[in-house]
């Protein structure tokens, strides 16, 4: 790596950190400035979140590669938080997620091989809702990366390699979707795109791919009954001066 990749690979770095580090101050603003939040209003709901996901490679070269999607799950638990009374329709999005990315390439003459990575994931993520229940999202990820296995196939022959030390061990991504809350039972639908920003190898410079994955999935609300229960409590009558 020459002088001049290795100035564009730190400045790249340092953009994206600074966008992650502003866009959590500038989310979490209407929050430091309105401390009056209580969870029994229905301002905090959490609970755990499971989703499937099909996922690949995008970049200059995983197109050229024609590199092709793989399945896998994610698993965690999630907090969305309504942000204040005053703006009921905005909120912000997170948690610590296990999601499982990866893709397959075919070599007509040599086989394929298929790479699964496993990464611990958090997400912020601003929410709006635009109709009763709908709500768009769209934020950054920051991704650890746990594992990774290359599975190499020819014939009747298998060779599982250990791959972890050839990709970045944290990468910058981006996520946008769409939910819908059932609000009588607290289950959540939901459909995302994860994209990464970080190019993926770490020991080639030349070769441009990055993460991507399409997920669709159920979050449930632990405390819905709580919130629900809350909100159709009848309120007590004013007292009156005479």
């Amino acid at each position: 790596m020459n002088i001049k990749d290795l100035i564009m690979n730190s400045y790249n770095t340092l953009f994206q950190l600074t966008l992650a580090v502003l866009s959590i101050f500038i989310i979490s603003g209407c929050c430091v400035t309105k401390p009056d939040l209580d969870a029994s209003e229905g301002n905090l709901k959490f609970g755990p979140e499971f989703s499937y996901r099909s996922s690949s490679y995008w970049g200059k070269d995983a197109k050229e590669d024609e590199v092709k999607r793989v399945g896998g799950i994610g698993m965690g638990g999630f907090g969305h938080w309504i942000f204040c009374p005053d703006y009921p329709h905005l909120g912000f999005y997170s948690g610590l997620f296990y999601f499982q990315n990866g893709a397959k390439y075919d070599y007509e003459s040599t086989g394929t091989l298929k790479n699964k990575l496993h990464y611990l994931t958090i997400p912020f993520t601003p929410t709006y809702e635009v109709y009763q229940g709908i709500r768009v999202e769209g934020g950054l990820d920051l991704s650890f990366l746990l594992a990774a296995k290359g599975k190499y196939q020819y014939m009747d022959q298998t060779e599982i390699q250990n791959i972890k030390e050839d990709l970045s061990k944290a990468q910058i991504g981006f996520n946008i979707g769409a939910s819908y809350t059932h609000a009588t039972t607290g289950l959540i639908g939901f459909l995302r795109y994860n994209g990464g920003l970080t190019k993926l190898p770490s020991n080639d410079a030349d070769y441009i791919a990055r993460n991507g994955a399409i997920s669709f999935g159920l979050r449930y609300i632990v405390n819905h009954h709580l919130i629900t229960s809350k909100s159709t409590k009848p309120k007590k009558a004013p007292r009156y001066r005479r």
